[in-house]
Formats: structure tokens, sequence, C-alpha cells
């Protein structure tokens, strides 16, 4: 049985763009496992400078992360891979590269909210089981690197099995959706909380969450991204 893989279809070039696209990839997962610390630090260990510090760690592996896009899109500019592929591929790139966008997104949307912190330890005076809730930002936190992990699988497996690629790329769907739940939930008792909180402290908490929830969202637009290429590629 034959495997497909994208190294079927590419030369020297297409491997030295490739291997771009990959390193762009861990460095896009870099930038979630250190989102994933933000959320620890400052949702369960409630220390706001510490997730300061984060903060801008968070912006410079960014920062490299789009540089790493933008050298992928030169390699496609000058040739790389066949014209078929390219615009898919492309889209691929650019579909990465928005998962870093979104987290360093969630990260400032949290850090600006500078009495955010100060309202949660409010709230869990009045009522302890605000330390539960709390702690489910964490535990999302944990599923959407679990989540663009995967994703890096996915891609890395393009190279050698695109099988294994659509296999990781489908798990990828299956945690966004995990996410979907917490974040649902952490909405739904945000307003059964609500009288513990002040009115802007709750509108800032439900854009966290949701900014939050986008970070695995744009893992599943990538994760199609995957799937579409993968057909392209067997078609």
């Amino acid at each position: 049985m034959e495997v497909f893989a994208i190294s079927i279809v590419g030369g020297k070039r297409e491997r030295e763009a490739f291997e771009i696209l990959e390193k762009n990839a861990r460095g896009v997962t870099e930038v979630v496992k250190k989102f994933e610390e933000l959320i620890i630090v400052y949702f369960s260990e409630r220390n706001p400078e510490e997730a300061e510090k984060l903060g801008r760690e968070i912006s410079k592996l960014e920062t490299a992360a789009d540089k790493g896009r933008r050298d992928f899109m030169r390699m496609l500019n000058e040739g790389a891979f066949l014209p078929a592929f390219r615009g898919d591929l492309a889209w691929l790139a650019e579909r990465l590269d928005a998962i870093a966008d979104t987290a360093e997104d969630a990260m400032r949307t949290i850090l600006l909210r500078k009495q955010l912190s100060a309202a949660l330890t409010k709230a869990e005076g009045r009522d302890k089981k605000v330390k539960e809730w709390r702690q489910r930002f964490v535990e999302m936190a944990r599923v959407t690197t679990q989540a663009v992990e995967t994703l890096q699988g996915s891609i890395e497996a393009l190279t050698t099995n695109i099988e294994v690629a659509l296999e990781k790329a489908n798990n990828v769907d299956i945690l966004e959706h995990e996410i979907d739940m917490i974040e649902q939930g952490l909405l739904n008792d945000l307003y059964e909380f609500e009288k513990l909180f002040d009115p802007m402290s709750v509108v800032q908490l439900t854009d966290v969450i949701q900014r939050f929830g986008n970070i695995s969202d744009r893992a599943e637009d990538m994760s199609d991204s995957i799937t579409i290429l993968a057909f392209t590629l067997t078609a």
C-alpha cells in the first residue's frame, strides 16, 4: 500500500521549506505552552507580577514565530513546491501563525485588566466555590496545549505519512470540542457567580474566557487546512 507524504512530491528546496514550517510549528507550540504557564501563575497561583513577565516572553516567542511564517512564505514565493500546492501551504502557514497571534491576544486581554486579580480574590472571599472555578482555567490551558502539540505532530507527519497527519488532525478536533465544553462551563458558572463580581469584572472575565477559547478554534481551523492539503495530495 502506497504511503502518501509531502516529501514524495518535493525536492531539496521543498524539504528546506518544510523544515522551516516544522520549526515554526514548534515555535507556536512554545507560545501556547508559555501561555499555559501564564494561566497557572495568574489563575492558580494568583501572581499577576509573574504573569506580566510571562506576557513579555510570550510576545518575544510570537515575534519569532511570525518570522518563521515570513521565511516559509518567502520560500513559496521563490518557487518551492508545485503551484497546485502553494496556495494550500500558504494558507496552512497563515492558520499556524493565527494560533500564536490569538494566544498573544488572549494574554494581553488578561494582563490589561489590572483589577481582575483583585476582583477574583474578593469574589473567592465571598464564596469558596470561586477557587474551584478559577482552577478550571488551568485545565482549559492544559487541554489547549495538548491540542496544539497534537497539531504540531500532524504537521510533522505530513512529510512521512498523510494518514497519520489526518488522524492527528482529527484528534485536534476532538480536543477542541473538549475545550468548548470547558469554556461553556466557565461561562455558565460565571453567570451564576455574577453577584460576587462587579459588573465590569463580569464583562472582562467573559471576554477573557472567549478569547482563551479562540486559541483552540484557530487550532481547529488549521487541522481543517491539513485535511484539505491531504485531499489535494492524494487526489
